[in-house]
């Protein structure tokens, strides 16, 4: 098969399109003909040498896939060939220790992320994937760009819904607003009854942000403090919810907008590890605000955001449609962050 490979930590051209072993599924694994894979900022950390745990060169990057099952392990019951199928960011986890048992998949100790060790990721043609991290994909839902349902939306929906706990009414603040994970917490924030204030520092951006649901745009300079931006916007009150998909560079300003009683939730980091921020423990503790973390997507949640898709209440934001062949360039505009929504990335025998 063909395969984008990564032999070692380094810029965009370490990538190269090139022939690779097709996978052999384990018991419990299927082998997935690849329709689509996003690209993430997740992979270029990897790729750079940014996220070192977890992680082992060479590697076949990608975690977002869609694609058809082409075979099964002798232990696989859910699945057969032919199933339409998109897999939940890890390659797989142990579906036996507490976390597990419980849904909560996305603590399991022993997961294994999709494309951050070995020969097996989603940029290539074939992947294995085993049946604990798929999810049949409805028939209604033909468009490739389901591909990013688990990680660019069912990650918002973690941090939204089942870790903010958001509330009908409440005022959210989306960071780093026009990205791929941004535009889609717009999309379900306003769907769960919220106002929402979105921050970008991209001008070229705020017309995406804008069409999707935005109620107030704060547009800011790369690094400058938005705190009192958004606090003006609301009022001086502040939000209930701050989604900070951005991480350390944009932390302090926003734990200033998070209202009394208010709660923060860590999504995304763009810097390299590990990132410091202080701390006003007094302050935090005054308001009494919650910061707390949404990692990934369980199963659950990812079926619950192809029901929204299916039915229309999020639409999946897809700007560029790469060969694979082109995943240094995909990876180019990711870092340059002019990246609007996301890209997709489709085998080269596609085309």
């Amino acid at each position: 098969m063909k395969a984008v490979v990564a032999q070692e930590t380094g810029p965009p051209s370490v990538m190269t399109w090139t022939d690779a072993e097709p996978p052999k599924p384990a018991p419990d694994e299927c082998v997935v003909k690849v329709e689509a894979c996003g690209a993430c900022m997740h992979e270029v950390l990897v790729r750079r040498g940014d996220r070192a745990q977890g992680t082992g060169f060479p590697i076949i990057p990608g975690h977002e896939v869609v694609g058809e099952v082409v075979e099964i392990g002798a232990d696989v019951v859910d699945f057969a060939a032919g199933d339409r199928v998109v897999a939940n960011q890890r390659q797989r986890v142990c579906g036996k220790c507490r976390e597990c048992r419980m849904g909560r998949e996305t603590r399991c100790p022993r997961k294994v992320f999709l494309g951050d060790i070995g020969l097996n990721g989603g940029y290539a043609e074939l992947v294995a994937v085993s049946d604990g991290s798929l999810v049949k994909v409805p028939a209604g839902l033909t468009s490739p760009h389901v591909a990013i349902a688990s990680c660019a939306i069912g990650t918002q929906l973690n941090a939204l819904r089942d870790v903010a706990r958001l509330e009908l009414g409440e005022t959210v603040l989306v960071t780093g607003a026009g990205g791929g994970v941004g535009l889609h917490a717009i999309q379900l924030a306003k769907a769960m009854g919220a106002r929402v204030v979105a921050q970008t520092t991209s001008r070229n951006k705020v017309e995406a942000v804008r069409e999707a649901g935005a109620d107030e745009i704060v547009l800011v300079e790369r690094g400058a403090d938005y705190g009192k931006d958004v606090m003006d916007v609301t009022g001086g009150r502040g939000c209930d919810v701050v989604l900070e998909n951005v991480g350390a560079a944009s932390f302090a300003s926003s734990v200033k907008t998070v209202a009394l009683h208010g709660r923060l939730v860590l999504v995304g980091e763009v810097q390299k590890t590990p990132p410091r921020v202080e701390a006003d423990l007094v302050g935090w503790r005054g308001r009494d605000i919650s910061i707390r973390s949404a990692a990934s997507t369980t199963r659950r949640q990812l079926e619950d955001v192809l029901t929204l898709m299916e039915r229309g209440v999020v639409t999946p934001v897809v700007t560029d449609v790469l060969p694979m062949s082109q995943a240094p360039r995909a990876h180019q505009i990711l870092e340059s962050g002019s990246a609007t929504g996301r890209i997709l990335l489709v085998p080269d025998s596609a085309g």
